[in-house]
């Protein structure tokens, strides 16, 4: 690959008025020059199309098409990726932004070979873009790097934990071509089916630096999406049609304990959903989804927590994720002070 390739940028969009403005200036003020951008309007009713199309860059492909919606995303995305004819392939989802140097940081991760794909830490922002929390790397380094090769399944296949987040993701073009393209599943994004598949590819890049902002907003399409069963019935088809991949890697799978495995995780969903959807201030979803996880734990913490998550609801504020963090915190300090002890 040469020192200068070009990027495809592939977005997809739909009524991101709000926020387009915002994508578009951390592109345009990329230090990185060597790209294009493909722009699939996915039917917006708004003035995303006006703003896209005041933009005067050469670099800029804007292509409109009716409205086909979350069921297919991945089908829009193929969409761009024929268009597309960088070397590198990255993701910007209309409402998210870039920090200035990301794709000249990411660029050169690619002059290995044996890298297939490359991302990075983001801030998780809301609405109003005020920072609400922040997407680290997995701590475990083989998972990070998949190395060996089949490393990151540990968290994408065996926990159902998508670390990767779209707008920070850089893949190589030739290996997503290999694949065939995005990933299509019935319930599921163009992202998640894609990444495990990439993982029995090769090496990933994991930069430990901020390379975007990722927005959650009331208005996304997939904010109240339960795909639990739909991630469950594609990982199984994934370990089926990749089986002699896997053992290729050496990766031994037994379904019956994985499928008891993901039983307890799909438990304490609910729980993980509500802690999310209070530090973006969706406070009555929060409490829905808290209310399908006392279902399977009603003890007496528990019922605190709702109950803190119905007093957030009526002050329009977030005050159970930061005692649970001082909780974690606290437990953290005893635990240091005991091992000093000992």
């Amino acid at each position: 690959m040469s020192e200068n390739p070009i990027v495809s940028i592939l977005t997809s969009v739909y009524n991101c008025g709000s926020f387009i403005k915002q994508a578009i200036k951390s592109v345009l003020k990329q230090t990185y020059d060597n790209w294009e951008w493909i722009i699939i309007d996915d039917g917006s009713t708004d003035n995303t199309k006006d703003l896209l199309q005041a933009v005067e860059d050469k670099r800029i492909k804007y292509v409109y098409q009716d409205h086909g919606g979350f069921d297919n995303l991945t089908r829009t995305f193929n969409k761009a990726f024929d268009i597309s004819k960088g070397d590198l392939i990255a993701m910007l989802d209309g409402d998210d932004y870039w920090v200035e140097n990301k794709l000249e940081v990411q660029v050169k991760r690619f002059q290995e070979s044996a890298i297939v794909l490359c991302y990075g830490e983001c801030f998780l922002i809301n609405k109003r873009g005020r920072k609400v929390g922040y997407w680290a790397l997995p701590e475990d380094p083989c998972i990070a790097s998949n190395n060996p090769t089949g490393s990151a399944l540990r968290n994408l296949l065996v926990n159902k934990s998508c670390f990767l987040i779209n707008s920070t993701v850089m893949m190589r073009k030739k290996t997503l071509e290999s694949i065939g393209g995005f990933i299509a599943i019935k319930g599921l994004g163009q992202d998640y089916p894609t990444f495990p598949r990439l993982a029995l590819e090769g090496g990933f890049s994991a930069i430990p630096a901020c390379l975007g902002y990722y927005r959650k907003h009331s208005s996304q399409t997939t904010i109240n999406t339960d795909r639990y069963d739909y991630e469950t019935a594609y990982l199984l088809d994934f370990i089926l049609l990749n089986e002699q991949k896997l053992k290729e890697l050496g990766i031994v799978i037994k379904k019956a304990e994985l499928e008891s495995h993901w039983k307890e995780i799909d438990k304490f969903r609910p729980y993980n959903n509500a802690m999310h959807m209070l530090m973006v201030g969706f406070f009555k979803e929060a409490r829905t989804e808290f209310k399908r996880f006392l279902e399977y734990d009603s003890s007496i913490k528990s019922k605190f927590i709702y109950f803190l998550i119905i007093f957030s609801s009526l002050v329009r504020f977030d005050v159970v994720n930061p005692v649970v963090l001082l909780k974690e915190k606290t437990k953290s300090l005893i635990k240091r002070s005991d091992d000093h002890a000992n």
